[in-house]
C-alpha cells in the first residue's frame, strides 16, 4: 500500500532512496536536513528540502506518514534514531528481489537490483545498497550498511553497525562483529571481531577501535 514518506538527509544516498520510493508508487513529502544551507534546494526534481529534523511533519505520530533516515553513515543513522521519536517505514526498490520468509526491520532501505534470499533477517535501519546480494539464512544487524555490489554467502551474520565496502564479499557461514568496517573489494574468509577494520584478499584486520567508538 502506498505511503507518504518524509526523508531525513538530503545527500546522494537520500536521492537514491527517494528515487526508489517514487518508483514504488509512494509519495515523498520532502527532505529534512539540519544543514541550513540546503533549505529550499531540490535534490530530486519536485522534492524539496523543507527544513531540518525539528520541522518534520507533526502528523507523523498520528499515522499520517513515515520517516526514512536516508543517511549512508551508520553512526549518524544510529544517533538520529535515538533523537527522533517518529514512525519509520521501509524503502524497497521495485527492482529488488526478496525471497520467501525474508523479514525486514523498520527504517531499512533495499535499493535497486539488491537481492535478499530466503529466510534472511534484516534488522532496523539497514542499507542494502545497489546490486548487493545477501544469500539464504543470513542475519543482518541494526544499522548495517552493505555497500554497492557487495555479496554475502548463505548463513552469514553481520552484527550491529558494521559497514561492508563496495564490492566486498563474505563466504558462507562467517560472523562479522559489531561496528566494524570491511574495505572495498575485501574478501572475508574467517570470522572478524567487533570494532575492527579489515581489508584485502583475504581480509585481514589492520585496526581495532575501543568499545563505543561509534558514540564519539
Amino acid at each position: 500500500m502506498p505511503e507518504r514518506f518524509a526523508i531525513v538527509g538530503a545527500g546522494g544516498h537520500a536521492k537514491v532512496v527517494v528515487d526508489a520510493l517514487l518508483a514504488s508508487g509512494h509519495e515523498v513529502s520532502g527532505f529534512y536536513d539540519d544543514n541550513p544551507a540546503l533549505l529550499g534546494a531540490e535534490p530530486v526534481l519536485g522534492v524539496k528540502v523543507l527544513g531540518g529534523t525539528e520541522d518534520l511533519p507533526p502528523g507523523l505520530k498520528k499515522g499520517k506518514g513515515v520517516v526514512i533516515l536516508a543517511v549512508g553513515e551508520n553512526r549518524v543513522r544510529y544517533r538520529l534514531s535515538r533523537l527522533l521519536s517518529v514512525p519509520y517505514g521501509v524503502a524497497c526498490s521495485p527492482s529488488a528481489v526478496l525471497g520467501r520468509g525474508v523479514r525486514i526491520g523498520k527504517g531499512s532501505m533495499i535499493l535497486p537490483s539488491a537481492t535478499v534470499n530466503i529466510d534472511t533477517i534484516l534488522g532496523e535501519h539497514v542499507i542494502l545498497n545497489t546490486s548487493s546480494s545477501v544469500d539464504h539464512d543470513c542475519a543482518i544487524g541494526d544499522f548495517v550498511h552493505i555497500g554497492p555490489g557487495a555479496h554475502l554467502g548463505g548463513g552469514v551474520v553481520v552484527e550491529e553497525g558494521t559497514f561492508l565496502g563496495l564490492g566486498s564479499s563474505v563466504i558462507p557461514g562467517i560472523r562479522i562483529g559489531r561496528w566494524s568496517v570491511i574495505g572495498a573489494g575485501a574478501v572475508v574468509t574467517k570470522d572478524l571481531p567487533d570494532n575492527c577494520t579489515a581489508v584485502g584478499v583475504p581480509a585481514k584486520v589492520i585496526k581495532t577501535r575501543g568499545e563505543g567508538w561509534h558514540l564519539a
